[in-house]
């Protein structure tokens, strides 16, 4: 974790909302053109998507602690087991946050986050794959965790065509349920941040509607506008 800057949790709180930008590249170096083109801010977090970490490793996150600027980094691990060990590994090599799997037990998220906890970061209770949302948010609050994440996957997106921009009605329940902060992801685009952050989203996460535009810093600047922060 990057000790120059305040906790995922404390930047929430100053800036109301924050844009993650997922990496989810096999390639180390198109992750590091997209975060050398985008401003690196308060409101920015720069994620090592799962791809990314299982094709060059933990370094990536290294990688991305290692730009200048105030963004905070995300490890997404999805951490299923030795939740304190994985956890440990991410936080020591920079990141600032760390996502468990909501499928797993109860015991490895609770080991993420007492391992996260020592360092100051942030879990991510990632709930995809999660038939009842209800009962994961339970769980989650049950553990702890810093964020609950509502995580529609790509090939949900690809063969179902749900997005999370069809899904305000569920956000917004979510955001009753937890009680903390809620992060959104699953096939957003810069133009739909604006309903999802009102519906109740505190972190928007953007993967392709960034990192496949034909300008990423225009369309990050865009997905900044209308979150409306207050950094």
């Amino acid at each position: 974790m990057n000790n120059l800057v305040m906790s995922l949790v404390e930047r929430v709180e100053k800036c109301n909302k924050l844009l993650q930008i997922a990496l989810d590249f096999i390639d180390i170096n198109p992750a590091i053109s997209i975060a050398s083109s985008v401003e690196r801010k308060e409101n920015l977090i720069l994620e090592a998507g799962t791809p990314l970490i299982k094709s060059y490793g933990i370094n990536s996150v290294k990688i991305l602690r290692s730009f200048n600027g105030n963004h905070l980094v995300f490890a997404d691990l999805k951490i299923m087991d030795v939740g304190a060990l994985e956890a440990n590994l991410a936080f020591s090599n920079g990141a600032d946050a760390v996502s468990v799997s909501a499928l797993t037990n109860l015991e490895t998220i609770k080991e993420t986050v007492e391992e996260a906890n020592k360092w100051g970061g942030a879990v991510y209770g990632d709930l995809i794959g999660v038939d009842n949302i209800e009962q994961g948010i339970k769980k989650l609050k049950d553990a702890k965790v810093h964020v609950a994440l509502l995580h529609i996957g790509i090939d949900v997106q690809v063969k179902l065509g749900l997005t999370a921009g069809k899904a305000l009605d569920l956000i917004k329940k979510m955001k009753e349920s937890f009680g903390g902060i809620i992060a959104v992801a699953g096939g957003i685009k810069p133009e739909e941040v604006s309903s999802i952050a009102s519906a109740g989203a505190d972190i928007i996460i953007i993967g392709g509607g960034i990192t496949k535009a034909k300008d990423p810093s225009y369309a990050t600047n865009l997905a900044i506008k209308n979150l409306n922060s207050k950094c």
